[in-house]
């Protein structure tokens, strides 16, 4: 059985780029939906016993799209809520974070400028990731649509913002850019994504 993450955070903790009410109805109707919808589809198969990475990897193999589109957003879900923290009108990386974007974006505003474009031209619902290609080390933006996300490419994930409608649209309406414009500066949480950085020099 998948259990539903608890929240790494008050409720209130996200304004004011995201408002107590849309948490409330981001984590208790959509995250908590995956989860009961996955456990519904899972009950009494082969994948009952999984955990919810070889449930996404396998689900996605054999095109069990169901399966993969509610296990996916779990895991997706539970990524972003820990990729997120506090508003701090100073929020940047430090030390070997910094350097590694500015090896691979030149500058920190670059980075912000390609994250946040990648997020405003996805076309439909779905998530921008930072990710490392495992191999090179290198840093890179994913656009992903759906559920997709980087395990099924075998790619690292860093970081990674919700652009389903229902990440933004009670605060922002249909505007997307704003949302991810305040997300992106603010709120990023770049020291959880230094512990999914992998610094080791390639060999």
């Amino acid at each position: 059985m998948i259990e539903l993450q608890s929240l790494p955070y008050s409720r209130n903790l996200l304004k004011p780029t995201i408002s107590e009410e849309t948490v409330n109805f981001h984590y208790d109707k959509h995250h908590k939906g995956y989860v009961d919808k996955l456990n519904q589809l899972i009950n009494k198969t082969n994948y009952a016993s999984k955990t919810l990475e070889e449930i996404i990897k396998e689900s996605y193999v054999y095109e069990d799209l169901s399966i993969f589109n509610n296990a996916a957003q779990i895991w997706n879900h539970d990524f972003y809520w820990r990729s997120i923290t506090e508003y701090k009108e100073v929020n940047s990386p430090t030390d070997q974070v910094l350097d590694m974007i500015n090896e691979n974006f030149e500058s920190l505003d670059n980075f912000y400028i390609e994250f946040i474009n990648a997020g405003i031209t996805l076309f439909g619902s779905g998530w921008i990731w930072l990710i490392q290609d495992p191999e090179t080390l290198k840093l890179e933006i994913m656009q992903s649509k759906g559920a997709d996300n980087p395990l099924i490419f075998n790619k690292t994930a860093i970081l990674t913002v919700d652009v389903w409608e229902h990440a933004y649209y009670i605060d922002y309406k249909n505007d997307r850019a704003s949302y991810l414009d305040k997300i992106v500066k603010f709120n990023l949480n770049w020291d959880f994504a230094k512990g999914n950085i992998n610094f080791k020099k390639a060999e």
